[in-house]
């Protein structure tokens, strides 16, 4: 028997969103338009998984959790929250009211199945197949970039988020153009693209405002086959293109364009407030806030007499731009922090030592309120080391032997707390 989800949101479009995504995967859905149309049908529904919006009218989410505890047929109901940034404090009092789960926005759909499959215990297949996806709209023109491949989840979202740039341009009825590069089209990647076409030609008054800069042969010839997309052309070049949606005279205004739009898409930022929905998976987005820290100027200290750690951590980190310096010795390093040198961001730092040993360090770092992060490199069996260095306010610690991996999580996870 199909799992119910009850979706809880203000917003129409968040709601048809996640109604047919999480129906095409075999759930049955009821929505609610408010907070009181929610609570009232959480008890009479009694689904098997709630996902609601922090922010809502009539009641709001936190009367609907602590309502819910009072409950008994719904009060282990798991509970999804889509939020925007919640303190501390807050996270762990939803924690209590049974939020299984927090989704910050921008809603990421990868993020968003892989929820509700563990909240449920059901499998649901994403498709992987790599895509960049990326929308921009300026001057009435929306650019629809699509790079790598053609990737069903993130083509279903792509409506929602056209929807959304629409609205917050004013803008009723868009020219289109889409943006197909590096792209090997497989065979079962016509009726995603057919799905797409289909949803973005629901914006446009008629078909011709709807052009597809691309060099694929497959495409070109679908296009000429299918009659229900007749009228979208599928052009080689920005002449082509611009003169079917602007005229002649817009090529420079469109070229122009098409490198803001380059700019945009591989930096990865946007200059839409308030966004909504988000194109690419929560793991890319990992990868793109990895990507930006690891090209930051940042100096790593790694201080131990072990020669094997040094190389350990400088190779873990030879892929950023950070600069690694070792020290062999607490007595070296103090001897170049006395010197007019400049500051770690970061130490990596070993307890036990000949000579001047970590301790001895992290006083000097305490008396002389040197604010500098500092990981704790041990071996498992001085667990007495651990808690005394973490009266000196330690960042965090690695247990030894220590691995790349670790070493890089580790260090994002200190200079960039919301990593």
């Amino acid at each position: 028997m199909a799992k119910t989800i009850l979706v809880i949101d203000d917003s129409s479009l968040v709601r048809d969103f996640l109604i047919k995504q999480l129906t095409f995967y075999g759930f049955n859905v009821i929505s609610a338009i408010n907070g009181l149309d929610g609570y009232g049908k959480l008890r009479s529904e009694e689904p098997d998984l709630v996902i609601m919006d922090f922010f809502l009218t009539r009641k709001s989410a936190m009367e609907i959790l602590e309502t819910k505890q009072t409950l008994p047929q719904v009060k282990d109901t798991p509970v999804i929250l889509n939020s925007n940034k919640l303190d501390k404090d807050m996270v762990m009092k939803v924690g209590r009211l049974g939020v299984k789960k927090i989704l910050y926005k921008p809603i990421k759909i990868d993020a968003l199945l892989d929820a509700v499959s563990d909240a449920l215990d059901v499998p649901i297949e994403i498709d992987q197949t790599p895509c960049l996806l990326d929308a921009h709209l300026n001057d009435k023109i929306l650019f629809i970039e699509i790079a790598q491949g053609f990737n069903r989840e993130k083509f279903r979202l792509l409506r929602y988020k056209v929807a959304e740039l629409l609205r917050l341009h004013g803008v009723q009825i868009p020219r289109i153009l889409l943006l197909m590069t590096d792209i090997q089209v497989k065979s079962d990647d016509i009726w995603k693209l057919k799905d797409l076409l289909v949803d973005i030609l629901e914006f446009c008054a008629t078909p011709e405002q709807v052009k597809i800069l691309t060099i694929s042969r497959e495409i070109s010839e679908y296009l000429k086959e299918d009659l229900e997309l007749t009228g979208i052309e599928a052009v080689p070049s920005l002449e082509k293109a611009m003169d079917g949606l602007l005229g002649i005279k817009g090529l420079e205004k469109l070229t122009a364009e098409q490198d803001a739009v380059q700019e945009s898409f591989f930096s990865g930022s946007s200059t839409i407030e308030k966004e909504t929905f988000q194109l690419n998976f929560a793991r890319e987005a990992e990868q793109g806030r990895r990507f930006q820290i690891f090209q930051k100027h940042i100096n790593i200290a790694v201080v131990d007499d072990d020669f094997i750690v040094h190389s350990i951590v400088e190779s873990a980190l030879k892929e950023t731009n950070w600069k690694v310096k070792s020290f062999e010795n607490g007595n070296d390093f103090m001897t170049y922090m006395s010197r007019d040198h400049e500051e770690f961001d970061l130490i990596f730092l070993d307890l036990i030592m000949p000579g001047m040993n970590g301790f001895a360090i992290l006083q000097f770092l305490a008396t002389y309120k040197t604010h500098i992060p500092v990981i704790v490199l041990t071996a498992l069996s001085r667990k007495e080391s651990v808690s005394k260095a973490m009266s000196f306010n330690i960042n965090s610690y690695l247990i030894k032997p220590i691995k790349p991996e670790g070493i890089i999580n580790k260090a994002l996870e200190v200079l960039n707390p919301d990593f």
